[in-house]
């Protein structure tokens, strides 16, 4: 799949020519998982079906920001977008990307990387704030197992077959070549063990970056951010109690202010509050755009267009009723 300035991609994948691309891969919401390799010289970000990279947020504008390539550079400047534009949590007017960038726009999160293609070799680049956690590929592991398996086998047998046959000095020299076997097997066991240490001291050292990300936007009530970290968190480390105690924590929030919101808004029409209402009904809708068929999401929606006949306004008048496609 491709657009004029850019080729969509997999994560995953690379352009089958080689050289050397800058791509923007979506790390949540709809298009997570999707490569934009910037082939032109100036793309367009935004909500617009025109963008090249459409960004699928409600708080993304029409045309929200442009990437512009020049000899020496790769920047990036918001269009004058009404939400702003954010990369690696500051909000900016213009900036020069550089590898590892994380560009935010509204909920949605992008990463800006430089990708080297070498000719007729397959690229296949995982992305780590994507897929779940590293593992030894089961193969390896069976192999391992399979190699332990035989050299302890191997030393049993020898030591039992030579110490039947054998003299009192062949046995002590059985004895002897059954202790070197036991330790070259235990050698083994050894340099597994401090293996596996190193890739479990990798996990979560990885999974602590993703919690600490997760709990900063869960204290700025930013909670599908939060959840989105806790996530990444989790796929590092499934069973770490502390993510999997925020994770909840965040969900709980989520939902106590959809709560409050619909108190405040039917306390609002109580008092023919009308418009007053309707802020707390799309505040609802906001928060939960990503649960489409959530009964709360659709009875908000139900209200606001109850609203929208009281006010003889037409109906989807409010912006927050707007469909993301």
């Amino acid at each position: 799949m491709s657009k004029k300035n850019v080729i969509i991609l997999k994560h995953y994948e690379a352009p089958k020519e080689a050289g050397t691309y800058y791509r923007l891969v979506c790390l949540n919401g709809e298009n997570k998982g999707y490569a934009y390799f910037l082939v032109s010289k100036r793309s367009v970000m935004g909500r617009s079906d025109n963008a090249d990279i459409r960004v699928l947020d409600i708080k993304s504008s029409r045309e929200h920001a442009e990437i512009v390539r020049t000899s020496n550079n790769i920047i990036i400047t918001d269009l004058g977008s009404h939400n702003g534009l954010v990369v690696n949590d500051l909000k900016i007017k213009q900036h020069v990307l550089e590898d590892g960038d994380k560009i935010i726009i509204g909920q949605t999160i992008y990463r800006f990387s430089k990708l080297s293609v070498a000719a007729k070799v397959e690229t296949k680049q995982e992305t780590q704030e994507l897929e779940s956690f590293e593992n030894n590929s089961e193969q390896e592991v069976t192999k391992q197992k399979n190699s332990r398996k035989k050299i302890i086998i191997g030393a049993i047998l020898f030591a039992i077959m030579l110490m039947l046959f054998s003299s009192e000095e062949e046995k002590t020299t059985i004895a002897k070549r059954k202790k070197e076997l036991n330790n070259s097997s235990a050698g083994i066991i050894s340099v597994n063990a401090k293996r596996q240490k190193k890739q479990d001291k990798e996990r979560q050292k990885k999974m602590a970056v993703y919690f600490a990300r997760g709990l900063r936007e869960f204290r700025e009530g930013n909670y599908f951010r939060a959840m989105s970290e806790f996530e990444h968190a989790l796929s590092w480390n499934p069973n770490d109690s502390l993510a999997l105690f925020y994770m909840r924590k965040t969900k709980d929030a989520l939902n106590k202010t959809v709560e409050e919101l619909f108190n405040k808004a039917r306390r609002d029409e109580d008092s023919i509050k009308l418009k007053s209402a309707v802020v707390s009904y799309c505040g609802i809708i906001r928060l939960l755009y990503r649960y489409p068929n959530d009964d709360r999401y659709k009875d908000a929606k139900e209200k606001i267009k109850g609203i929208e006949e009281k006010l003889g306004m037409e109906e989807g008048e409010f912006e927050c009723l707007q469909e993301i496609k």
